[in-house]
């Protein structure tokens, strides 16, 4: 996680407000953020794994509902999601470190939970392990 955390930051994700962080999203966050986390893991000669970026956007906020005196905040942001997403993607796809490389699983799609929204990318992690010996 920590490698795929350092290609995002060199990648100057475009005026992100908020942080990239490992594992869960600062608690009361309303800023733009990027959270990275494991889904599978093996422990290998060549290990590898998949990571979620996920990246949080606050709503859109004030939209016009069918009744023109409620506000809805509950539409996500789309286009910011995406831009933050192709830029993170852009990076991480076919990235070769020095001893890692990664591959994108799935480029990017909008995730639901309740009224918060999130932009998924999974990323295939490769590393050969240098402390097991034949």
């Amino acid at each position: 996680m920590e490698d795929v955390r350092v290609v995002l930051v060199n990648a100057g994700l475009p005026s992100l407000t908020g942080e990239i962080r490992l594992f869960q999203r600062k608690l009361g966050s309303s800023k733009e953020d990027c959270v990275i986390n494991t889904l599978i893991w093996d422990a290998e000669q060549m290990q590898g794994g998949v990571l979620n970026v996920n990246f949080h956007v606050p709503n859109l906020s004030g939209q016009v509902g069918e009744n023109p005196t409620a506000k809805d905040s509950t539409q996500p942001n789309i286009p910011r999601m995406k831009e933050l997403g192709k830029v993170a993607a852009d990076k991480l796809d076919a990235y070769e470190g020095f001893d890692f490389s990664l591959r994108l699983r799935d480029p990017g799609q909008v995730e639901n939970f309740g009224t918060q929204w999130m932009y998924n990318i999974q990323v295939e992690y490769t590393f050969l392990r240098t402390d097991i010996t034949g």
